[in-house]
């Protein structure tokens, strides 16, 4: 019976080095058998059987991700969240703004300005704003009076020297070191005039403290 020819079939399952290197290991292989064959390509099968068996294991865990964390539509969700809160926060900002100029009150910057529709002198002005939780208001930069400015009110602020003459100082204590009198003042006309108010032109003027203004007061936003 002639031989099998498998030589093509081997080769492609073991490369050669050279013709006579294959033609030794064949003889070899038929001389042992079958047998032979199986064992030296257990440890492939083994392999491949193992990598099967990973890829499934993978492939599980993708779907079981995919299953219990649908990431689109917790994200979509989030999104939804997100908007609805903006809206709320904004309804909340027009109406916070509606109930303050309902009441008089403005914002710039971090903080509220009262504005009176009264009159009173410096004194009770100054107690009318600790009765609301605020004070006669403290101007701490250019921006603040421009602000004060635009206004458009002769009203009094708050600064004085009640304490110690031509020694200015807020309401808080603190001295002033900047400052926008108006031309020509302060004067302290007649020795009297301690208390500071907004001028018609914006500016500041030294006032006497029992006349009557209108009145300025300011709180932070806590």
């Amino acid at each position: 019976m002639p031989e099998p020819n498998r030589k093509g079939c081997l080769k492609s399952i073991l490369p050669s080095d050279s013709p006579e290197t294959f033609r030794i290991w064949r003889k070899s292989v038929w001389r042992s058998g079958p047998k032979s064959l199986l064992q030296w390509m257990k440890p492939f099968v083994v392999a491949a059987v193992c990598l099967g068996m990973l890829c499934f294991i993978l492939l599980a865990g993708i779907i079981c991700v995919f299953a219990y964390y649908p990431t689109d539509t917790r994200y979509h969700n989030l999104i939804k969240e997100r908007d609805q809160l903006q809206i709320n926060y904004t309804t909340l900002i027009k109406e916070r703004d509606h109930l303050l100029c309902l009441n008089n009150w403005k914002i710039f910057g971090c903080k509220f300005y009262y504005i009176s529709t009264d009159h009173k002198n410096w004194i009770d002005s100054r107690q009318d704003c600790q009765g609301r939780g605020a004070d006669l208001v403290i101007i701490n930069s250019r921006e603040e009076q421009t602000f004060i400015k635009s206004l458009k009110n002769k009203a009094w602020i708050g600064l004085n020297n009640r304490e110690v003459k031509k020694s200015w100082k807020w309401v808080d204590g603190s001295p002033l070191t900047t400052s926008y009198w108006d031309s020509g003042k302060p004067n302290n006309y007649r020795g009297a005039e301690d208390c500071v108010e907004m001028a018609v032109g914006g500016n500041w003027n030294d006032a006497s403290c029992k006349e009557t203004r209108q009145w300025i007061c300011e709180r932070p936003f806590n």
